[in-house]
C-alpha cells in the first residue's frame, strides 16, 4: 500500500556521516534553514535542513515536524547522499511516530535498490539510476534543492528531462516543466524576485519558487493537496 507522507523529524545519519541541521551556515554548508508547512491554508508544521558538500558529493539531512489526519505520518528523518548532479548515491527514511516506515536506498553500479519495511512487512524495488533521476520525497520542500539547481543551470528549463525517484512511494515519475516566468514572493512581509517553475510531477501539478539572485528554494506548492511549504527568512 502506498502511503503519503505528511511529516515530523530529528535524528542524525551515521551512514550518510550527516550532521545535525544547524540554524547558522558553517564553512561547506551550502543552504540550511527553516520552512513552513501549510495544509488546506492552516499552519502545519516545520522543516529544518542542511545541505553541505563532502568532497565531491552533497549532504543533505532535514527534519520535519507535521500534524496530520489519523493516517499520516507524524515524526520522520531523511537523509540523502548524491553526487553533484543530484544523482543519488544512498538515502534513508525513518518514521519516528505514527504508522512505522523505514526506506533505505543504495547505488549499486547503474542500480538503485529501494528496501521498504513496513507494519505489511519488507519490499524490495529496484530502478536504473540514470543521470536525471533526482530523490524527491514530494512534500519535503529542501528535497527540491536539486532540481532548483538543475533547472537554474539550464538555458531552457522547459526541455529538462527530469525523472524523480520517490522512495516512500516505490515509483518515479516524470517531471515536466510546463512554464517559467518571473515572480515576486512576499516572504514574511519581505518582497522577493523569485523565478516561478509551473511543473506536472506525473499527472500532479506542482509549483517551485526559486530566489532569483541565488537560486535557493522560497516556496513549492501542490495545489492538489492544499499542502504548500515556505521558506522562513528570519535566523
Amino acid at each position: 500500500m502506498r502511503r503519503r507522507l505528511v511529516l515530523s523529524l530529528g535524528l542524525c545519519f551515521s551512514a550518510l556521516a550527516i550532521p545535525k541541521p544547524a540554524m547558522a551556515q558553517p564553512s561547506g554548508q551550502l543552504d540550511g534553514g527553516t520552512f513552513e508547512h501549510f495544509l488546506a491554508g492552516g499552519f502545519a508544521g516545520t522543516e529544518t535542513f542542511a545541505v553541505r558538500r563532502r568532497g565531491q558529493d552533497l549532504v543533505a539531512v532535514g527534519r520535519v515536524t507535521r500534524e496530520g489526519g489519523p493516517e499520516a505520518l507524524r515524526a520522520v528523518e531523511v537523509g540523502m547522499r548524491v553526487e553533484e548532479s543530484g544523482r543519488p548515491l544512498r538515502y534513508e527514511l525513518h518514521t519516528r511516530e505514527g504508522p512505522a516506515l523505514h526506506v533505505v536506498v543504495n547505488r549499486t553500479g547503474s542500480r538503485l535498490r529501494v528496501t521498504t519495511t513496513a507494519d505489511e512487512g519488507e519490499r524490495f524495488t529496484e530502478f536504473l539510476a540514470g543521470e536525471r533521476l533526482l530523490i524527491v520525497e514530494r512534500e519535503i520542500a529542501h528535497h527540491y534543492y536539486s532540481l532548483a539547481r538543475l533547472l537554474r543551470r539550464s538555458a531552457e528549463p522547459r526541455s529538462v528531462q527530469v525523472e524523480a525517484l520517490i522512495p516512500s512511494e516505490g515509483r518515479t515519475q516524470e517531471v515536466r516543466v510546463r512554464g517559467l516566468s518571473r515572480d515576486t514572493l512576499t516572504v514574511e512581509n519581505a518582497r522577493l524576485p523569485a523565478t516561478r517553475y509551473d511543473m506536472t510531477v506525473g499527472s500532479e501539478q506542482t509549483t517551485l519558487w526559486t530566489a532569483t539572485d541565488d537560486g535557493r528554494v522560497l516556496r513549492v506548492a501542490i495545489p492538489s493537496r492544499q499542502w504548500h511549504a515556505v521558506r522562513v527568512l528570519r535566523p
